[in-house]
């Protein structure tokens, strides 16, 4: 509580009404027909913000959201919708349908380049990456008898002996704990498979920013020849230890068999630093509900995830704004 107890009570407020989403606002009211005719429409930038607002206060779905909405009045105000009036579920329900995945992940690429700009993402030209996966649980009752299935979920492994159906998000994070990009797949989809495509994403963000990847580091699932071919074509280096049982090691780094670390004291240092990435996904699973999916499809999880890792980007930029930025990966602080 000594990190964040003297900023204000209306934090939350003080977060919608400082970010920028404007290009996302324009994209979103490209899909609209702007022909003056029937109903007047809610503000674009208002149901974006609630969308986020939903993920700040754990709301699980846009029924409940728009309950909130209609009862409390300073719900109504953070999201910045004006009078007494409030969507209803199905009014959020069309908006998310209309806005659709490329748009809405539109938020997330443009408040991390406001990151980037801002140069609170990584400082350094050389910038060290992590690479993870993290499992969300379908929202499916796939088996039951008359329960409703999510079509693209797979079975996939939740652990290390656990399964069930869902998603996978697979993302590559700075040591910041900041997200640089991200895709979603099927939970049965192996977490090599998008390595190449995530690690080229990167590689053109940070050279944008006239930065570069100077190494990659992953938990041993990540060891292949591939993976080290990919990470190398980048010209940087693989912090990936190898699993038991390999004769011939691309890398001086293992794990034990109590996941102690072992090997060369340089790269055991590095490797210690793969925590970024697993903060950054804790936070988006408890603090931002990113776990809980209410919607199905690969189109509303895209625009799921984005949204959660948009909220990351959000409370980074305002603590910064503010002068706080110690509380860049600090949601709690934001939240009522």
């Amino acid at each position: 509580m000594d990190g964040y107890q003297h900023l204000p009570l209306d934090t939350l407020k003080l977060l919608f009404s400082t970010i920028d989403i404007s290009i996302t606002v324009k994209q979103v009211e490209a899909q609209y027909v702007n022909s003056g005719k029937g109903r007047p429409r809610y503000p674009v930038r208002s149901m974006l913000l609630a969308l986020m607002f939903m993920r700040f206060e754990a709301i699980p779905s846009v029924r409940k959201l728009s309950r909130k909405l209609e009862r409390r009045h300073y719900a109504r105000e953070i999201c910045e919708f004006q009078g007494d009036q409030a969507p209803k579920h199905n009014t959020f329900s069309l908006f998310i349908s209309r806005a659709g995945p490329e748009t809405i992940e539109g938020l997330f690429t443009e408040l991390r380049d406001q990151a980037f700009t801002m140069n609170i993402v990584d400082k350094n030209e050389c910038v060290k990456v992590r690479l993870d996966s993290t499992f969300m649980k379908a929202n499916s009752r796939r088996g039951q008898r008359g329960g409703k299935g999510d079509r693209g979920a797979r079975v996939g492994k939740t652990d290390r002996r656990n399964f069930d159906v869902g998603w996978r998000a697979h993302a590559v994070t700075s040591m910041s704990a900041l997200p640089l990009t991200y895709v979603v797949r099927s939970a049965n989809v192996n977490d090599k498979k998008p390595v190449e495509a995530l690690l080229g994403q990167s590689c053109s963000l940070l050279k944008h920013f006239e930065k570069r990847v100077s190494h990659v580091i992953a938990d041993r699932q990540y060891y292949s020849a591939e993976v080290f071919a990919a990470v190398g074509k980048r010209k940087a280096q693989p912090i990936i230890p190898y699993p038991s049982g390999v004769k011939d090691p691309l890398i001086d780094l293992w794990l034990t068999k109590r996941f102690k670390v072992k090997g060369d004291a340089r790269l055991v240092e590095l490797y210690r630093l793969r925590m970024s990435v697993e903060r950054s996904f804790r936070a988006g699973k408890l603090e931002l509900e990113m776990n809980n999916l209410r919607w199905r499809g690969v189109a509303k999880i895209r625009m799921h995830v984005a949204i959660c890792f948009a909220c990351i980007y959000a409370v980074a930029i305002v603590a910064h704004s503010i002068g706080r930025p110690e509380l860049a990966n600090c949601i709690a602080a934001f939240t009522y």
